[in-house]
């Protein structure tokens, strides 16, 4: 029991907001001794649990999920995920007569498989992640995606039980990853102003209390324009009116669509059918009209919809009001004339392969997002880290605009140019038409105002 506890620390501290990365080779190295698949399960279950803890938050201070249930809650998440990545490989490693040269594979053949099933996936914790802090290791990223950094790195955690020859495998590796220089999108010539809202989750779930922040939200609004921008971005759902509602109540959205595109998300609901159909939508905004939209596709279990057999749990969750959301139809782009941009919403840029489709069609990715749901746990910093993998693997910018923050101008390389900081109210002006270089900016191209 104490080296499974012991074992779960290091896992947990590699991918908190600490970021301490390199306790993960010793976690690997250390695990793979083990032959037990109790303590396997052990592990498991208490890495889990520590690095999802943050769940509670928005189970039990936003869903209105008493303490001890959401504690219960996450204890079982945490389980589902231990035995989907660490009982499936250690089953399958056993089957390999726990070869270290075939645990890699088997770790990262369950890192996909889970992150795919059930229910669209759930690609959390994937230790690949952890290559966008490692000096030079994060091309790997660039090279062949998250997955291939998963391996890499369990690689190279148990080639260092041979010194000898794991020492000259790293010198080699690295000696090629940093003269290799990944090519990427130039960005588009423009000036983004990216809006930080910063309203409280628990606002946000009070529709008077949301509505008591629209004054604020149109000085946002006109402040930003202000900065002359060439395309004004606000968070997920960053209004307290629905899509519906648009015309009568976002007027002042419209008319200043006439001057500069907005792309703002809104929660869309069709009251045309026998039901109420919800989604969770990114409209494009430009002269004043609704010129595009997308509707969020990889919906997160049991946050926007309730999967088979479950249904019993929508009397649980009340922060959802019982109703599913409908997913959308699948990954676009919108059309900027001179550029072209994808936007993801939220859980979305946790997945590898969807981010790559719509990375194809895009010059820039732009996630929109609300992260009250996790304050600022260790969940908002793994969030934005998914981000900047998504960056890397598709060689582009990505602008990271979150309701409560951090709001983030990201570069190819992973590295976050400019930040507006978590639990403020601003806006962050960045002009790609003053970058230097393909990966360094000039100090004059940005500029971050925060209204507090």
């Amino acid at each position: 029991m104490i080296r499974p506890l012991l074992l779960s620390l290091l896992f947990y501290a590699s991918f908190s907001k600490w970021s301490l990365w390199p306790l993960i080779f010793v976690f690997f190295y250390l695990l793979s001794q083990d032959k037990s698949f109790k303590a396997w399960i052990l592990t498991g279950i208490f890495s889990c649990f520590f690095s999802l803890f943050w769940v509670r938050i928005s189970v039990h201070d936003y869903g209105g999920v008493p303490l001890p249930l959401a504690l219960l809650l996450v204890f079982l998440l945490a389980s589902f995920v231990a035995v989907m990545q660490f009982g499936i490989t250690y089953i399958l490693w056993r089957f390999f007569k726990f070869s270290l040269i075939a645990l890699p594979f088997l770790w990262t053949f369950s890192e996909i498989f889970r992150s795919l099933f059930p229910y669209g996936g759930f690609p959390w914790l994937i230790v690949g992640e952890l290559s966008v802090d490692i000096p030079i290791f994060y091309k790997v990223l660039s090279l062949g995606g998250v997955y291939l950094g998963t391996f890499a790195i369990i690689s190279l955690a148990l080639v260092l039980r041979k010194p000898l020859i794991g020492g000259l495998i790293l010198a080699l590796a690295l000696a090629g990853l940093y003269l290799w220089t990944p090519p990427f999108k130039k960005p588009p010539p423009v000036k983004v102003s990216l809006v930080q809202t910063n309203v409280p989750e628990e606002d946000k779930l009070n529709t008077e209390a949301f509505y008591r922040h629209l004054p604020r939200l149109w000085v946002l609004l006109e402040e930003t324009l202000k900065e002359n921008p060439d395309l004004i971005v606000f968070p997920e759902s960053a209004f307290p009116f629905r899509f519906p509602y648009l015309m009568e109540e976002g007027q002042r959205l419209l008319e200043a669509s006439k001057k500069v595109p907005i792309i703002v998300g809104l929660v869309d609901v069709d009251f045309s059918s026998e039901r109420v159909e919800p989604k969770n939508s990114v409209f494009l905004l430009k002269g004043g009209k609704v010129q595009d939209r997308y509707d969020k596709v990889k919906l997160l279990p049991f946050g926007e919809f309730v999967p088979f057999p479950f249904g019993f749990a929508k009397e649980i969750f009340g922060a959802i009001a019982g109703i599913d959301f409908v997913k959308g139809k699948g990954p676009k782009c919108f059309d900027l004339g001179l550029y072209r941009i994808s936007t993801p919403i939220c859980f979305e840029v946790s997945h590898f392969f969807f981010i790559r489709s719509m990375g194809e069609c895009s010059d820039m990715v732009v996630v929109l997002t609300n992260d009250g749901w996790f304050r600022d746990s260790d969940g908002t910093f793994q969030h934005m880290r998914q981000a900047r993998v998504r960056a890397v693997e598709n060689r582009l910018y990505l602008l990271w605009v979150n309701n409560t923050g951090p709001t983030a101008v990201i570069s190819p390389e992973g590295k976050i140019l400019k930040s507006l900081p978590y639990g403020v109210s601003g806006i962050l002006t960045f002009d790609f038409r003053k970058l230097r270089t393909s990966s360094t900016i000039a100090s004059t191209s940005l500029e971050a105002s925060t209204l507090r």
